[in-house]
């Protein structure tokens, strides 16, 4: 059969972000310690800024740069485009005819611009060197103090580098002694790895280093215990003997298989559960400080007043550089006219640029205030308070209606956020909830209230799941069995039978 082609017009309404939005919102997503780094980035990136702090040189007045208007609603108005005026760009108190010896030549205009833009040698700063030794390097260096055959050594270093961030061995011994065979043409058997592994590689510091499981781990450090007492002894038995009754906490079964008493269990049970699963934290200085929160807000209170405020006062503020206008009047007072207009458009492209720039952190400055601001007029109570009972039910869209802004931005907001209290360091995601069965009941105040009753119950006769619902219901909580054991999950709370303690 024939096809017939048909062409037909539609008109489609799309809403279609503009580059300096998108700016916005990548901006507004960013917490403050990433935020600097962003500025320093388009500092260099663009000779018509410079960044200062306030504490620099109280003296000195910045120059004021653009400032964005708003709207009736708030919204900032889109700054202009049109091209500066000389009068604009070269600003008379900045410059003076004195300044000038000799009017320069073509040539050393051509040569003044391609200096201003190579970097400035003056404000390049080495980084400084941070030095740490890896847990490889410390084991590689451990190694390198051992007494070994040639043959040890490279089976052993071959077995360090296949040890993971904890210290843990993965792979198997078998491909590993292929891998010694095909990779450096060692051959060697199974057998022969592991007797490395075990008398050379798990002989290293930590205590734990090169376990093939957390049992052996467990192992290796009460073998390395200086005195090995009745308890370390019987601690030994019971990951030999009852490892799998242990890990799901039968301690009935354990002291029956292994005729123990209460009291010698307890001992045992208590020394294990101090030795440590991850003997090996690969975690560098660096990165365990890269883990450090640094909150985007503060709340304080003061008789029963909340204040509010953007801890901003460490990230670099932007201003429009003086020099950079002096420096490109200063190269076209004499230069051609193509050469001047040049110049000049060179310089409106990042004058504009760095304005809207600035705008766009000014805007982002607002956004986040209002957003914060109306969270903490929902959630008053718990602010003045930090009781998690007296949290509201509230829902991204909540916000974004009282703030007037798209519910995908207060999720931007909201991302990565910390906001510190008189009570602690709060990240903005635990202040959001949805309410329960329709009630004015937030998710949050009965995972407060489930915490609570699970902590302060009986350790040796802890409460099922159909016990904990009992126990809300009478608190006013009328919630199901299902949903108690869900919420119990998202605390990270274990079922009874791991809760229980002898």
């Amino acid at each position: 059969m024939p096809t017939n082609l048909t062409q037909e017009q539609k008109t489609v309404q799309r809403q279609i972000a503009t580059q300096q939005t998108i700016r916005l919102m990548q901006l507004v997503e960013l917490p403050y310690n990433s935020l600097e780094q962003e500025i320093l980035k388009e500092v260099d990136e663009n000779p018509a800024l410079e960044a200062y702090r306030d504490d620099e040189d109280p003296n000195v007045e910045p120059m004021e740069a653009e400032t964005p208007e708003y709207d009736e609603n708030g919204d900032p108005l889109e700054l202009s485009n049109e091209p500066l005026s000389e009068d604009e760009i070269f600003k008379e108190d900045y410059y003076r005819d004195d300044d000038l010896d000799d009017y320069p030549s073509e040539r050393e205009i051509e040569g003044r611009i391609q200096r201003m833009n190579a970097p400035d040698p003056d404000k390049v700063r080495e980084a400084p060197g941070v030095f740490h030794q890896s847990m490889q390097e410390q084991w590689q260096n451990q190694l390198g103090e051992m007494v070994l055959t040639e043959r040890q050594s490279q089976i052993a270093y071959y077995i360090v580098g296949n040890l993971d961030r904890d210290g843990y061995l993965t792979a198997d011994l078998k491909s590993l002694s292929d891998e010694l065979l095909y990779n450096y043409n060692l051959y060697t058997s199974k057998e022969e790895v592991e007797q490395v592994l075990t008398e050379v590689v798990q002989e290293l510091d930590p205590a734990g280093t090169g376990a093939r499981n957390l049992r052996e781990c467990l192992l290796l450090q009460l073998k390395r215990k200086p005195e090995q007492t009745e308890t370390v002894l019987i601690a030994k038995r019971i990951l030999e003997q009852c490892f799998n009754e242990f890990s799901k906490k039968h301690f009935d079964k354990i002291a029956q298989t292994l005729n123990l008493t209460d009291e010698q269990l307890k001992k045992a049970v208590t020394l294990i559960q101090r030795l440590d699963p991850r003997p090996a934290d690969a975690s560098s200085p660096l990165e365990k400080s890269a883990d450090m929160i640094t909150p985007d807000f503060l709340i304080t209170s003061n008789d029963g007043q909340l204040t509010l405020t953007l801890n901003n006062q460490y990230v670099p503020k932007v201003r429009i550089n003086k020099e950079f206008s002096n420096e490109y009047r200063f190269l076209t007072r004499e230069a051609s006219e193509k050469r001047r207009q040049e110049a000049e458009k060179f310089m409106r492209e990042y004058v504009d640029r760095g304005n809207q720039f600035i705008a766009t952190l000014t805007t982002r400055e607002m956004i986040l205030y209002n957003t914060m601001y109306a969270i903490m007029q929902h959630q008053k109570q718990y602010f003045l308070t930090g009781d998690d009972t007296m949290l509201k039910p509230m829902i991204l869209k909540t916000i974004a209606e009282e703030v007037g802004i798209d519910v995908s931005t207060v999720s931007r907001v909201s991302n990565s956020k910390y906001v510190q209290t008189d009570f602690g360091i709060i990240s903005l995601k635990h202040l959001f909830s949805e309410a329960v069965n329709d009630d004015d009941i937030s998710s949050k105040e009965i995972k407060s209230i489930l915490s609570d009753i699970i902590r302060e119950e009986d350790k040796k006769h802890p409460l099922s799941d159909e016990a904990l619902c009992g126990l809300l219901k009478e608190k006013g909580y009328n919630i199901a069995r299902r949903t108690v054991a869900k919420y119990r999950e998202q605390l990270n709370l274990p079922v009874a039978r791991l809760r229980r303690e002898i």
